[in-house]
């Protein structure tokens, strides 16, 4: 082109397309974990289902405190009955469930559940939580070193 000095110029072309490769990662990710993300990428880390109106309460302050520790947490304290909260925490691919009944709140134990596993362990809070933390740090797909 010619210039306001009339010279002739080479112009220069800034391509830039910062959403479009983020958007094509996100879209790879969702498709290679079919939206069941490990428990370190997912949206909603662990989702708290309380057995009773009474484990309500309780499941609040455990998820406050989780929250503290940066984890991303849900309590299922609708009004829908308890295997409805269990269905709803697998339809929306929470990879952690953890239940909380009367016997959970006396003896200071998780039930927990993973996504797509048939089993579920009971175990004292303090260690599900560890190996929720560790799980998190680590980056771990714990589907892929189940065994």
């Amino acid at each position: 082109y010619v210039g306001r000095d009339n010279q002739r110029h080479r112009p220069y072309i800034i391509h830039r397309a910062p959403l479009g490769t983020h958007e094509r990662f996100v879209a790879f990710l969702i498709e290679h974990y079919g939206g069941v993300f490990p428990t370190w990428l997912a949206p909603v880390q662990a989702r708290l289902i309380p057995v009773t109106p009474a484990a309500i309460e309780h499941c609040h302050k455990l998820a406050a405190a989780l929250r503290q520790e940066l984890m991303r947490v849900e309590v299922d304290d609708s009004q829908e009955t308890f295997s409805k909260k269990i269905r709803n925490g697998q339809v929306s691919k929470a990879p952690n469930l953890f239940i909380v009944g009367q016997k959970e709140m006396e003896s200071e134990r998780l039930t927990w559940k993973r996504h797509g596993e048939r089993d579920q362990v009971t175990l004292p809070a303090a260690e599900a939580l560890a190996r929720l933390r560790a799980e998190i740090a680590g980056r771990v797909d714990w589907r892929r070193v189940k065994g």
